[in-house]
């Protein structure tokens, strides 16, 4: 399996990394301390930030466990590539070992200024916790008297460093040059492209949260196990993953020098999970002197005791050493050991053990995991409700009653969205026995993953056999109502909900049939009605029904052109104790909230939710959404000019397409390529790209449901490609179009390009007049990207009639605008403009130089969340947060919560602000 250079995901740590680099080369000098446990990827992070680099002149030396008493072993590696012209007499002949390490130090200063000034001087140490003494003195030196110098000192140590070995870090990393990066684990999305990098399984998104959960992201341990496991182990959930064997071996060594009652602890505590109650362990275990085997457990690193308040808990230090020690039970005791355990806690906590201690098929034991999985589902707890769901069916003997419960199961995946789970019980399904909802189970499958033409027959042969069951008849006509839905049909597919939704459906049906039945109401231009129903919905009992609800209001706004509405409704829902929503929900609100604040002029925002729609598109393994979310994602990427991301998402958006060929897809992937096209200046491709919109089965139901920013790219497009008339006609349908609506972005647009199509035939008193009614217009939009370009449109047109002081007025407003979106391609082109009007524009570096993922946490924290919070809003841990929190303070140079809400009001990136 190929290892060479692999490397994956650190994305942020290299951004924290990179912005000290940069800090280096302003005159900076900084230390960066790269710290995480052994194997964790400290090199090969700091080879990769330095990689490619070609203007960096780098000081490697690496410290050696049986080396630390040789002085100056270290620093004997660091200047082994120094041109001997630029060393003193000590450096020179190398430091013998009795001198002085000031003296040294202050040649390593004179070395650093001789070197060649085309970049900054990275010296490295890695494992500085084996660094010899004498290299550490010279490199306090030195770093004490590091102040306007290009250099930057990266040490890399391990957690566990001794604290005789630390003196040094206390001496070299000052407050003010100090930034300390601790490395984790890989993400779990890492995991997955590790696992296609090093020649591995394709893991589903599924399977790459698990190993990342085992491993804890440890990429030693991670790629060993890709390494060891058939792809089927790692995505079956029902077992638990073993150690890597390398590790295995080390932990069970260790447990067979354990006397008989620390082992018997210690496999006790494996059995019943990484951190359990003392007393639970000491009743399994039956250890006679159960604190002298606790101790020596601990004392081998076996075990951790863990005490909070009164409660006393012992746990494994790490999900690898529990999972080596289980392994290695033989079978009978596992499975005894098991027995006893659900004996001894009872209820739902024991039931994981009564699984686990089955021995072939047990039918009341499925029953009962069978009922626990209803009560899971009347919960909405989807995951749980599939994981009883489908161990009620390996516990089945009748091969009927496996099926039925593999439909539950089935059922509750898709509920859940986790899709790629669900379709890999597709050929068990089809393999079975007929049974009661396996057609409802089928026709789901086929209709989310584009089998249209099968999913029809399916889910209507379903529906006429499901005379006995309303729930089965609910499921079959909500997804008969979505592929009508999708295929254009939008008038059976509004009926074909109100029969799904009598008499009470499942939740997860009701919630599928409302959202097609508003949207095929808004399909067939009935937006009154849509209204109406959502009004009533709003109003009534069912908490879940008025969120939803309050959801589809947001969308319905934003495609109305009221993108101030849309981001006020949207981005209020899910908060203030309001129901879970479905993962298919929660991606169609952060796309549409993102592309809501990407008209506004809250472009960080908008970045932030659309990256978070993505990711959950990729973790649920959704295709319906998958086109919609990138797409809408593709926006901001696109008028920052971070032309990879854009791209990357155009053409995911582009694919979803193809395999779900539905209008919706169709239109905002045209859309989005459009959009790129635009970022580049390129007319040709944005008329390229809207011909999806000359198909009638795009362009009709798009109209009727009021959606406008497609017409105006258009009128662009034809406009740069000198088809005047053609434009000026596509400009008239705009027009006509937005003069019964409120100002709104696609206002805003049309006012700006019909402005500019006047200018090419009317005099210029006529073209002035037009431009001031466009601007004000304008002031009553908050639609920032329109309104700095209909100032740079103006600010072009005055230039040149000779009007160089207002022109440049416009000029300044319009860059200010674009500098706070961070508009990169649009700033490049107003910037020309300044320069033919004789200015320099200002250098950039106003901006809070935070990546995506610390601004959204920045954000949340200034309006005052936790970090359990913010976690919760953006998918992540509140670990993650606090790791975030702290590269932003490092940043900004601040120390407080409110400190940093202050910045942020200060600079303009607020929640809310532009």
């Amino acid at each position: 399996m190929p290892r060479k250079d692999t490397f994956v995901g650190r994305a942020d740590e290299l951004a924290v990394m990179g912005a000290e680099l940069d800090r280096v080369r302003s005159g900076q000098p900084r230390v960066l301390w790269l710290s995480g446990p052994a194997g964790i990827g400290k090199t090969s992070l700091v080879r990769r930030l330095l990689g490619d680099r070609s203007d960096v002149c780098v000081l490697w030396g690496c410290g050696e466990e049986s080396e630390t008493g040789i002085p100056f072993g270290v620093l004997d590696q660091l200047v082994a590539d120094v041109p001997d012209r630029l060393r003193g007499p000590l450096l020179g002949r190398g430091p013998t070992a009795d001198a002085d390490p000031l003296a040294v130090g202050a040649e390593l200063l004179t070395v650093l200024g001789g070197l060649p000034d085309s970049g900054p001087v990275v010296i490295v140490v890695d494992d500085a916790q084996w660094v010899d003494d004498a290299t550490a003195r010279a490199l306090v030196f030195v770093g004490r008297r590091l102040r306007r110098d290009q250099v930057l000192v990266v040490v890399a140590a391990r957690d566990d460093t001794p604290p005789e070995s630390a003196w040094w870090e206390r001496g070299l990393t000052q407050d003010h040059l100090l930034h300390r990066v601790r490395l984790g684990g890989l993400a779990a999305e890492d995991i997955v492209e590790l696992s296609g990098a090093v020649g591995g399984p394709a893991l589903t998104p599924e399977a790459g949260r698990r190993l990342h959960d085992h491993t804890g992201g440890h990429p030693l341990h991670t790629t060993a196990l890709l390494d060891e496991l058939p792809a089927e182990a790692l995505a079956d959930t029902s077992r638990i993953l073993p150690a890597p064997r390398s590790f295995a071996a080390l932990v069970l060594v260790r447990v067979a020098k354990l006397s008989r009652a620390a082992q018997d602890m210690v496999v006790a505590a494996a059995v019943l999970g990484t951190r359990s109650a003392l007393s639970d362990v000491v009743a399994l275990a039956r250890t006679p002197d159960p604190l002298t085997a606790l101790d020596e457990s601990v004392r081998a690193g076996l075990l951790d005791e863990v005490l909070t308040g009164t409660a006393h808990h012992v746990a494994f230090p790490h999900e690898l050493v529990r999972a080596a020690v289980y392994a290695d039970l033989p079978p009978a005791r596992r499975h005894a050991l098991h027995r006893a355990a659900a004996a001894l806690l009872g209820g739902s906590a024991g039931m994981d053990h009564r699984v686990a201690a089955a021995i072939g098929p047990d039918p009341a034991l499925a029953a009962e995991l069978t009922a626990l999985g209803r009560a899971e589902v009347r919960s909405r707890r989807w995951r749980q409700a599939a994981d009883r769901f489908t161990a009620a069916a390996d516990l089945s003997g009748d091969p009927e009653d496996r099926a039925a419960r593999l439909v539950l199961a089935v059922g509750a995946m898709l509920a859940g969205g986790e899709l790629a789970r669900a379709l890999r019980v597709e050929p068990d399904l089809r393999a079975g026995p007929a049974t009661p909802g396996l057609g409802h189970a089928l026709g789901q499958l086929e209709a989310l993953t584009g089998r249209f033409d099968m999913a029809r027959e399916t889910l209507a042969t379903a529906l006429h056999t499901a005379d006995g069951d309303p729930g089965g008849r609910a499921v079959a006509t909500a997804h008969l109502a979505l592929v009508s839905l999708i295929e254009g049909d939008a008038g059976p597919a509004a009926a074909l909900t109100t029969q799904a939704m009598t008499p009470e459906p499942p939740p997860e049906v009701a919630a599928l049939a409302r959202f097609v039945q508003i949207l095929g109401l808004a399909v067939q231009g009935r937006h009154g009605d849509a209204d109406e129903e959502l009004a009533r919905r709003r109003a009534g009992a069912d908490p879940a029904a008025a969120e939803e609800a309050r959801a589809l209001s947001g969308i319905l706004a934003l495609w109305a052109d009221d993108a101030g509405r849309a981001a006020a409704t949207l981005g209020s829902v899910g908060r203030d104790g309001a129901p879970p929503m479905s993962v298919q929900g929660r991606i169609m609100v952060l796309g549409h909230l993102g592309d809501a604040q990407y008209r506004l002029g809250d472009w960080d925002a908008a970045a932030a939710n659309g990256a978070l729609a993505v990711s959950l598109v990729r973790d649920a393994g959704v295709l319906l959404g998958a086109g919609v979310a990138n797409a809408l994602a593709a926006h901001v990427a696109a008028g920052r000019g971070a032309w990879d991301v854009a791209e990357e998402r155009v053409a995911t958006a582009a694919m979803a397409a193809e395999l779900l060929p539905w209008w919706g897809a169709r239109a905002h992937a045209a859309t989005a390529q459009a959009v790129l096209a635009q970022a580049r200046g390129d007319h040709a491709a944005m008329h390229d790209a809207l011909q999806a919109y000359t198909d009638p089965a795009v362009h009709d139901p798009v109209d009727r449901i009021g959606v406008l920013p497609w017409r105006a790219l258009r009128v662009e497009a034809l406009l740069g490609l000198g088809r005047i008339d053609e434009a000026d006609g596509a400009l008239a349908e705009l027009e006509e179009r937005v003069a019964g609506r409120p100002p709104s972005w696609s206002a805003v647009e049309a006012a700006r390009l019909r402005c500019e199509i006047t200018e090419l035939h009317a005099a210029p008193t006529v073209v002035r007049r037009a431009y001031e009614r466009a601007m004000i217009l304008a002031e009553d939009v908050p639609a920032e990207l329109g309104r700095a370009r209909l100032e740079i449109a103006f600010g072009r047109f005055l230039l040149a009639a000779g009007e160089r002081r207002p022109a440049v007025d416009l000029l300044r407003t319009a860059r200010a605008r674009l500098d706070r979106l961070g508009a990169r391609p649009f700033l490049d082109r107003c910037d020309e403009l300044l320069k033919a009007a004789g200015l320099h524009p200002p250098t950039a570096g106003g901006a809070l130089d935070l990546t995506p993922q610390e601004l959204a946490v920045a954000r949340l924290v200034a309006e005052g969340r936790t970090n359990q919070e913010a976690g919760a809003a953006l998918f992540v841990t509140g670990r993650t947060v606090a790791f975030h929190l702290s590269n932003i303070y490092a940043k900004l140079g601040v120390s407080s919560r409110r400190e940093l809400a202050a910045q942020l009001h200060r600079t303009g990136r607020s929640a809310g602000r532009s």
